[in-house]
C-alpha cells in the first residue's frame, strides 16, 4: 500500500490543530517528522519514559512536542489506511460477480495496513466464484466444533489485504 504522507500534508495537519501547552513549538523542532510507524511509536513511547530523556540529550518540552506531533502523523497515516480500504472495498463490490452479506473494514496498527473481511453467509459457491474472479485459492479449515470455514485471501492492486469467507456445517461423521 502506498504511503501518502508528505511534508506538505503533515504541515497542513499540524497547522489545523492547537499544540498543547508546555511543548516546544513544532516549527522549532530540529528532528524531522516521523514517516514510519516505528519512528512514530518511538517518539510516543519516549514521552512515557522520562528516565531515558537524558540519553537522547533532549528536554521535556522537546520530547512532549515530538510525541504530540507523532500522534498527529500516526492518525493521518491511519486515516489514509481507512480511505485505501474503503476504496478497495468499492472496487471489489463494483466488480465481484457475487455480492457479499457484509464487508468489514479493519485497521490494525499503521504498519500492518488495512484489511477487508468479506462474508458470504453460508454460501460456499459464492466464495468460490469470488476467488475465481480475483484469482485466489480457496481453502477449507475446521472452524469450531461442527463448522467449517471456507476462505480465500489476497491483496488488491493497491495493496489492501482481503479475506472472503463463509461458515458452513461440517459434514456428519459416520459412526
Amino acid at each position: 500500500m502506498s504511503n501518502h504522507l508528505t511534508q506538505h500534508r503533515i504541515a497542513a495537519a499540524l497547522a489545523a490543530v492547537t499544540q498543547p501547552e508546555g511543548e516546544r513549538p513544532w516549527t522549532l523542532l530540529l528532528t524531522k517528522p516521523p514517516l514510519t510507524h516505528a519512528d512514530a511509536r518511538m517518539a510516543i513511547h519516549r514521552r512515557r519514559s522520562p528516565d531515558s530523556w537524558p540519553l537522547f540529550r533532549t528536554d521535556e518540552a522537546t520530547v512532549l512536542a515530538e510525541a504530540s506531533r507523532a500522534e498527529i502523523i500516526q492518525e493521518l497515516a491511519r486515516r489514509d489506511g481507512y480511505l485505501a480500504a474503503l476504496s478497495a472495498a468499492e472496487h471489489i463490490l463494483s466488480t465481484t460477480p457475487v455480492l457479499p452479506t457484509d464487508v468489514d473494514v479493519r485497521l490494525a496498527p499503521w504498519d500492518a495496513g488495512p484489511h477487508l473481511v468479506i462474508n458470504f453467509h453460508k454460501d460456499p459457491a459464492a466464495v468460490h466464484a469470488f476467488a475465481a474472479h480475483f484469482g485466489t485459492e480457496v481453502s477449507e479449515v475446521p472452524h469450531s466444533e461442527g463448522s467449517v470455514r471456507i476462505e480465500t485471501t489476497g491483496i488488491t492492486e493497491t495493496g489492501v489485504r482481503f479475506e472472503a469467507y463463509t461458515l458452513i456445517d461440517a459434514p456428519a461423521v459416520a459412526e
